[in-house]
């Protein structure tokens, strides 16, 4: 049975781990100690040195009693900053939470914990589960860099869960959409401000209108973009001769997405030209979407494993990307789990423990399914 006062003792001690993206070292070695000691096999890939991080992917295989190709399980180590010198605590009324300076850190850990604890009591109680694998990912939070590390071979599992979502036990996200990642280096040429301004170009000037010629936000019911970036220039008395712009767009359809990105590229070459600058364009496939019909297996087992726990089951499009959007494209179809955890990548974070503990229950239920 899934034990909650253990389950609290390990998330805590797992939270006050610092881990921030491609400094997972400690946590993957604390995860492979508490993996190995019941039973699992576990390997470390090289995602660590390929991102010049300090610790790869954790992938762990679980023999299993039923029939049936193994389940994969996954959740990632990485913390979004602040995130170091992190002190969880368990309050009164239930809730960890941090001290209000760093996050607290269920996302992930809720979704690690929830996985080691399922895991974990079906081999005491001796109950007959399915072949089990899981992945514990670094660099999550960074364009989910560590999971496109994990070789393809690697994963026999052609069925999944990723627990890395906000919401109550029930919840899950079976549609999400697939991201463009833009860079560009907007190049001009230096001159003195007040005595020859037009022998310069206006590097900055130029981002500006590449900027200002496109639509951001909420650009339909599928679409979004934004630019999270724009740096360069230097004292006021230069014409810059440089700014770098960094931005993003995200679709449910694969073809608005590549229409969308060429789109903000020629804007950016159309701007650069009119001020007599260059433009580098760095168009990079962050992630692909994916989607699960209700009839999908691991919709199904999902469905019924909420039904038998008395849980009401709650699908839903989400708008951000997730393991589950990289191992969908190397053949292995996820639904993406919600862990309980609130107010996210923010100081404000929480996670009750109810909720934690309803969703490694649920977790167990899945790993007992066909």
């Amino acid at each position: 049975m899934i034990a909650r006062e253990r389950l609290a003792r390990e998330f805590l001690a797992l939270a006050a781990i610092d881990a921030p993206s491609l400094h997972e070292r400690e946590m993957a070695d604390a995860l492979r100690a508490r993996l190995e000691a019941f039973g699992a096999t576990v390997a470390e890939d090289g995602a660590g040195a390929a991102l010049g991080g300090n610790a790869g992917n954790l992938l762990a295989d679980l023999p299993g009693d039923l029939p049936g190709p193994p389940l994969l399980f996954s959740a990632h180590m990485d913390t979004v900053v602040p995130c170091v010198g992190k002190t969880p605590r368990l309050d009164a009324d239930g809730r960890f939470r941090s001290d209000g300076t760093t996050v607290l850190g269920s996302d992930d850990l809720a979704g690690v914990c929830a996985i080691l604890e399922a895991a974990r009591s079906l081999r005491e109680d001796g109950v007959p589960h399915r072949a089990i694998q899981i992945v514990f990912s670094v660099g999550e939070e960074i364009n989910l860099l560590g999971a496109q590390q994990v070789a393809p071979g690697a994963l026999e599992a052609r069925e999944g869960y990723v627990l890395d979502t906000s919401g109550r036990p029930g919840h899950a996200v079976d549609t999400a959409p697939g991201n463009r990642h833009i860079e560009a280096v907007f190049r001009g040429r230096a001159s003195h401000a007040g005595i020859a301004p037009e022998k310069g170009a206006n590097a900055v000037a130029a981002a500006a209108a590449g900027i200002a010629a496109c639509a951001w936000g909420r650009l339909d019911p599928l679409t979004t973009a934004n630019v999270g970036r724009i740096e360069g220039g230097g004292p006021t008395n230069i014409v810059p001769e440089e700014c770098r712009v960094s931005c993003e767009c995200r679709s449910f359809e694969a073809a608005r997405l590549d229409a969308l990105a060429g789109s903000i590229a020629e804007s950016f070459r159309t701007a650069a030209a009119r001020h007599g600058c260059t433009v580098d364009v760095e168009d990079r496939k962050a992630y692909e979407t994916f989607a699960l019909d209700e009839a999908h297996p691991v919709v199904r087992r999902f469905a019924d494993a909420c039904a038998a726990l008395g849980i009401a089951p709650d699908l839903s499009r989400g708008g951000g990307g997730s393991d589950a959007n990289v191992y969908a494209h190397r053949g292995v179809a996820c639904l993406v789990m919600a862990c309980g955890m609130t107010d996210v990548h923010s100081t404000h974070e929480s996670l009750a423990l109810d909720d934690l503990e309803a969703v490694a229950r649920l977790v167990r239920e899945l790993m007992v399914r066909a």
